[in-house]
Formats: C-alpha cells, sequence, structure tokens
C-alpha cells in the first residue's frame, strides 16, 4: 500500500513532493507486482492516459480487468465500458452487474440504460437495484464517515508528518 500512495502523491503532487508522473508510474508498478488492486487500476489509467506510460490502451485493460478480478468496482465498470466500445453488449453488461452490485453508481445507470435498450431483463434490473443498494447500506456507517472525512482533510499532513524514511523505495 505505501507504494502506492507514494505514487498516489507523486500523481498529484501532494505531501510536498513534485508532481512526477513516470516516478508515479513506476511506484503503480511496484504496488501492482505485490498484488495491490490499486497498483494495477492506477497502472491501468497510466497506461491509458499516457501519463507517465507511453499510451497503450491494450495494456491499461489488461490492469483493469486484473484489478477488477481482484474486487476493484471502478476497474470492472472501465472493462464494461471497454466491451460495450467493442460491441459486446452482453459482456459489458455482466461487467456492469458485478460492479453495480459492489454499489458502483455508473455502472448501475449503465445498467438501467441497459434495461432501456432491452439489453438487460427487468429481474436483472431489479436484482442490480437491490445488490446495489444493499451494498451501500453495508458501507454506511458514522465511524468510518468520520474517519474518510478526517483523511481527506488531513491527508497532506499526514504524509508530511511521516518519517522520510518511510518512503525510500
Amino acid at each position: 500500500m505505501a507504494m502506492f500512495i507514494l505514487g498516489h502523491s507523486y500523481h498529484h503532487g501532494l505531501a510536498g513532493l513534485p508532481v512526477n508522473q513516470t516516478k508515479a508510474a513506476e511506484l503503480f508498478r511496484q504496488a501492482s507486482e505485490l498484488g495491490l488492486a490499486e497498483g494495477h487500476y492506477s497502472l491501468g489509467s497510466s497506461y491509458l492516459s499516457g501519463k507517465g506510460l507511453e499510451m497503450d490502451k491494450k495494456k491499461g485493460i489488461h490492469h483493469f480487468q486484473i484489478a477488477a478480478m481482484k474486487g476493484h468496482h471502478t476497474s470492472r465498470y472501465i472493462v464494461g465500458r471497454s466491451e460495450y466500445d467493442e460491441g459486446n453488449i452482453e459482456r459489458a453488461m455482466k461487467h456492469y452487474m458485478i460492479a453495480a452490485k459492489c454499489g458502483d453508481d455508473e455502472s448501475l445507470e449503465e445498467i438501467k440504460k441497459g434495461f432501456m435498450a432491452a439489453n438487460v431483463t427487468k429481474e436483472e434490473f431489479e436484482l442490480a437495484l437491490r445488490c446495489h443498494q444493499a451494498s451501500r447500506d453495508e458501507a454506511k456507517s458514522e465511524q468510518r464517515d468520520k474517519a474518510k472525512a478526517f483523511f481527506e482533510n488531513n491527508y497532506d499532513r499526514i504524509l508530511a508528518d511521516a518519517h522520510p524514511d518511510a518512503f525510500i523505495v
């Protein structure tokens, strides 16, 4: 996780670090080699955007697929989007269903569109709605909301207070 956080910091120029997309992509690669879904997701994003790496859609989608298999629902949505763009509507809807069941809003919206276009049955749409809501309800807690707000409001300070040796790569 440390590799990913440091890569994220270089990607966005956080915690006093300069924006360095090449360094960020290398750290994302290291995080992905350690099996971190977020590392694969960020590496996939780097390949698709060409930030820090030569643009390569095939490699980007490959890393999104790995992240999706590790449970990263945003990656699952992106894989679904790629399948949809390739004309594989049925496969796209399956990816969207999995991501929506994990609480992904964009995937639920795509399933709704699929239902309106008769690519998804009424039963599948209703199941996606129920599972999406259950996932959202399960993730709700006052303690989680407080922790998220604290982290978001103190991210730079938390990293700045970390011992410098913590980021030696």
